[in-house]
């Protein structure tokens, strides 16, 4: 078989590296995507929004060991979404997909330069999505933005909504469950498990709220760009008799045209 020549070789070297991100600090970006004929959210629901994040900040601020936490921009910023909310609810995976590609759109932004961590929270779709999520846009540790969605509702009925954005964000940095790592979604002690100890009552901090297990921290480590004050020590970030699973990286996110 005949090798490539050495322009062509060059070519698919430019779009590989083309195909990474490259850009500023990731920041997390609150987000309400206000439904066509919903009212937008009060300043008292927007200020208990940033007061979660702030929570969560400070949270991870503590389980990173005081070296590091997640950028965080000033205020939320009112989207109103041109969608009612019937046309919302009928996508699929809470939204995730088409709320990315309307904000990259908005924003002038594709999947491998957007600066940011969305965090959607749909207003006037009641409880859509349920339960919430995360992920990176890009998939694994280190290759852009992500997204988190919730739904305003959650904000104001769920009481464990701050374990929850934790969770949600540790997706959209690139975590994924504790499961793939073997270990018991229920009972482990790792934000990235459903361990129901860790539920706070809204802004009452859990007697037992979730960590970071060694296989989140390596994970986090690798974040760079959310992250670039971070480092894993195998030595110190690991107990004694500890056994690190194999590294798991969550996949990309499916856009249209992107």
């Amino acid at each position: 078989m005949r090798s490539l020549p050495a322009f062509v070789l060059t070519l698919m070297a430019a779009i590989s590296m083309s195909q990474r991100y490259n850009g500023p600090r990731l920041t997390v970006k609150p987000v309400y995507c206000v439904a066509a004929g919903a009212n937008d959210p009060t300043k008292q629901q927007a200020d208990d929004l940033t007061r979660q994040l702030k929570i969560a900040r400070a949270r991870y601020f503590e389980l990173l060991k005081g070296l590091d936490t997640f950028q965080l921009t000033k205020a939320p910023e009112i989207w109103r979404c041109p969608e009612p909310a019937s046309e919302i609810e009928k996508q699929p995976n809470g939204g995730a997909e088409w709320v990315v590609n309307a904000l990259l759109k908005k924003d002038r932004f594709t999947r491998w330069t957007c600066p940011y961590v969305y965090l959607v929270v749909f207003v006037g779709t009641g409880g859509f999505p349920g339960g919430g999520g995360g992920r990176p846009i890009n998939g694994g540790h280190n290759n852009g933005g992500g997204i988190v969605i919730l739904s305003q509702e959650s904000m104001i009925t769920a009481p464990n909504v701050q374990s929850t954005l934790q969770h949600e964000l540790g997706h959209a940095f690139g975590l994924p469950h504790v499961d793939v790592y073997g270990y018991d979604m229920i009972t482990n002690d790792s934000i990235m498990s459903y361990n129901p100890a860790h539920h706070p009552r809204f802004f009452n901090p859990s007697p037992n709220p979730g960590c970071l297990i060694p296989e989140d921290m390596r994970g986090l480590a690798k974040n760079t760009w959310a992250f670039p004050n971070y480092r894993f020590d195998p030595v110190n970030d690991v107990p004694e008799g500890y056994s690190m699973q194999k590294d798991v990286e969550l996949g990309p996110m499916d856009l249209d045209g992107r």
